[in-house]
């Protein structure tokens, strides 16, 4: 009985012995870009101005400031549009802007990029953002409103 339990043993280790004579390693590489992070600075808030609330219609202002629609209304303040300083590290990075907001009855503001990407020069850019304002007069009321907007940076 011992001898078939040394014989055992032995032929057990001799696998074990085999299975480790055949093994193996193998080398990954793993890449990756270390970069800087991103910082996103609201450095001009975006006016319409006045936006008349006497019939359905829209107010737009653009990334150069100006404004158009059936709803603007010259006067009141001057118009302009949102502006935001990206520090980055140089390259190409990702723009998007938060979806239409609603939470003034009445009205509905829907912010927009001329680009989806802008080139970040000597750690750096400037990015504008435009938007429309909708009307619907039958629920809106007077006064001044405020509506916030993100305006998201991604490498």
């Amino acid at each position: 009985m011992t001898n078939k339990l040394l014989l055992s043993t032995l032929i057990a280790s001799s696998f074990l012995m085999v299975s480790q004579a055949n093994a193996a390693d193998g080398t990954g590489t793993a890449k990756f870009n270390l970069v800087a992070p991103i910082t996103v600075t609201s450095i001009a808030d975006m006016e319409l101005g006045d936006v008349s609330i006497l019939a359905d219609g829209i107010c737009s202002v653009d990334t150069a400031g100006a404004t158009t629609g059936a709803n603007c209304v010259a006067g009141g303040t001057t118009p302009a549009a949102g502006s935001f300083t990206i520090a980055a590290a140089n390259g190409t990075v990702n723009l998007s802007v938060s979806a239409p907001d609603t939470s003034v009855t009445g009205v509905t503001f829907t912010p927009k990029l001329d680009a989806a990407t802008t080139t970040v020069a000597l750690n750096t850019a400037n990015v504008k953002v435009a938007g429309d304002v909708a009307v619907v007069a039958a629920t809106a009321a007077t006064g001044a409103q405020t509506l916030n907007y993100t305006l998201s940076v991604v490498y």
